[in-house]
């Protein structure tokens, strides 16, 4: 009989000791634009305290037919096989708080079974929050901040937030299935997904996983310093500016996408100031009562001497 987890405890851990606030979950999903997540992983595992704790069984998720792990073939013969991993992480912030990391590529198979697996997970450690973490190419400018799509099982746990998308129907994603499980289950999830220029889709955007940093410290009160992948960032911004500075073609591009963004940005920016200007229900409420007080201000008339005891028309 298949077990019915996919994903074990390393011999070591004690689950029952684990506790954690913040479950971030990394996993692959439609594309890794500007290769964000792997940044992202490698930024946090590299630089903050941490230590695997478990893992899935990628024998019986992963397709290897459609996501082939890498190898090296020398001279007459193979080695360095790659195998794929999805891990479970316990990593500490830089305020000592303690946090769950899942990354690895994205499962192509027994999605629901890894998703109850990744639920059993949230539960077993009483995670209060499921963050995804995620990029997607888009028609935006390097030289612009790097924009964030946020979704989340509630929009109350989305404040301030302007969607910049309407209703779409699209191919399903792990992660976007997950979400959705973890939602219906009753667990409060938050999506975070940078949008990265599509022309740097293919190469490292360090903007992107600084951006994804940014918006975690804001919705999950994580302290992860970005300042490596600051310094990497202004090292790529460098190398960009220059090509483009060489290329009439592409600094043309550029501006045209720059111009976009920023008429893109400013209508939204006089769509949010026009709602603000609409009074809600209750300031309604509220002008609505105060006035009627003002139609009771004026002493009635006697009844008995046939004056009106309320306002004449």
């Amino acid at each position: 009989m298949l077990d019915p987890s996919l994903f074990s405890y390393d011999s070591h851990i004690d689950a029952r000791t684990i506790r954690a606030r913040v479950l971030l979950v990394t996993l692959g999903s439609f594309a890794d634009a500007g290769h964000a997540q792997r940044l992202l992983d490698d930024h946090m595992l590299n630089n903050l305290t941490n230590h695997r704790i478990g893992a899935f069984d990628t024998d019986q998720v992963i397709s290897y037919r459609e996501q082939r792990p890498s190898i090296v073939f020398n001279s007459d013969h193979f080695s360095q096989y790659r195998a794929p991993s999805l891990v479970l992480h316990e990593v500490t912030d830089a305020a000592g708080e303690s946090f769950l990391l899942l990354v690895g590529p994205e499962p192509g198979l027994q999605w629901e079974r890894v998703a109850a697996a990744v639920r059993d997970i949230v539960e077993r450690h009483e995670v209060e929050l499921t963050v995804f973490a995620q990029s997607m190419p888009m028609p935006a400018p390097h030289t612009r901040p790097v924009a964030i799509s946020r979704w989340a099982s509630s929009s109350e746990l989305l404040v301030d937030n302007r969607p910049m998308f309407g209703t779409i129907m699209m191919s399903a994603s792990f992660p976007a299935m997950l979400s959705t499980r973890l939602g219906e289950a009753g667990h409060d999830i938050i999506g975070l997904t940078a949008h990265v220029p599509h022309y740097l889709a293919d190469h490292d955007f360090p903007d992107a996983p600084i951006a994804l940093i940014d918006a975690l410290r804001e919705v999950g009160a994580l302290q992860i310093p970005t300042i490596t992948l600051a310094v990497a960032a202004g090292v790529v911004r460098a190398q960009i500016g220059h090509q483009v500075s060489q290329s009439e073609e592409l600094g043309e591009h550029v501006e045209q996408l720059e111009r976009a963004y920023d008429e893109f940005h400013r209508q939204r920016e006089l769509a949010a100031q026009a709602e603000e200007a609409i009074p809600s229900a209750d300031e309604i409420g509220e002008a609505a009562e105060e006035f009627l007080k003002t139609l009771g201000t004026d002493s009635p008339g006697d009844p008995t001497d046939g004056t009106p005891s309320g306002p004449s028309f």
